[in-house]
């Protein structure tokens, strides 16, 4: 079996930019240069991330803050995806793999990702609540993940209510029923109210009507047989 064949920096920034012309597909730019599918596709993920820079030497010893690792691992819990974070941040598969073992094991230990949050089920949530968890993450610096862990809801639905409480306010953060209640009603939605108000006290007198009609034509059936009863017995 033949070893993997190596690019340079500008035969990989060459393969990427005819991918991302379209004149050919990746299976078949891929069988032309002799490279796998899925490297051409991380490398266009990190070239559009990055620009040429994605492509420079990781062949030499780099130094990475624990602040960076914090962040790669973090995008990495988030999106789930090895090649899309590696790509993002130019590392390396292996490199981002070495790192989640490090945490995994408890190397890293300046953070907790809390990986739980991203994958935490959904569930039912009042106004009442939505305006405290709102309220409770902006109060701790937009701590999206400890707040999902506090309200046990997912990472992804914290970042909605906080980001349409921002751009809306209490509005953002209301379902149908709640902003229908809280809207003020027009004159006309007002009259429409009155009107079947209306309508239904109509309604409910017509009915006390018929049923006064019928216990009148019981009472008269009643009297009937009464006085037929009477003159059989004479």
């Amino acid at each position: 079996m033949d070893r993997r064949k190596k690019f340079t920096k500008e035969e990989k920034i060459k393969i990427v930019k005819r991918y991302l012309e379209g004149g050919i597909g990746c299976t078949s730019l891929a069988r032309e240069v002799g490279c796998n599918e899925n490297s051409i596709l991380r490398w266009a993920t990190g070239y559009k991330e990055n620009g040429e820079d994605f492509f420079r030497d990781t062949t030499r010893h780099r130094t990475y803050t624990i602040e960076f690792k914090k962040q790669v691992i973090d995008y990495y819990f988030e999106h789930g995806s090895m090649d899309t974070t590696a790509s993002k941040f130019c590392i390396t598969v292996g490199v981002l793999r070495k790192w989640l073992k490090e945490y995994k094991s408890g190397i890293i230990t300046e953070w907790n990702p809390m990986p739980e949050v991203y994958s935490m089920k959904g569930r039912r949530t009042t106004y009442e609540e939505r305006k405290e968890i709102v309220h409770y993450c902006l109060a701790h610096d937009k701590n999206y993940k400890e707040t999902a862990k506090v309200y046990s809801l997912p990472y992804s639905r914290v970042y909605a209510m906080v980001q349409a409480y921002i751009k809306n306010g209490d509005e953002g953060i209301m379902d149908a029923k709640t902003r229908k209640a809280q809207k003020p009603l027009t004159e006309i939605e007002k009259l429409q109210q009155e009107n079947e108000r209306l309508k239904k006290e109509l309604e409910l007198e017509k009915l006390k009507r018929e049923l006064v009609q019928k216990k009148i034509s019981l009472e008269e059936e009643r009297l009937q047989d009464f006085k037929k009863k009477t003159r059989t017995k004479r």
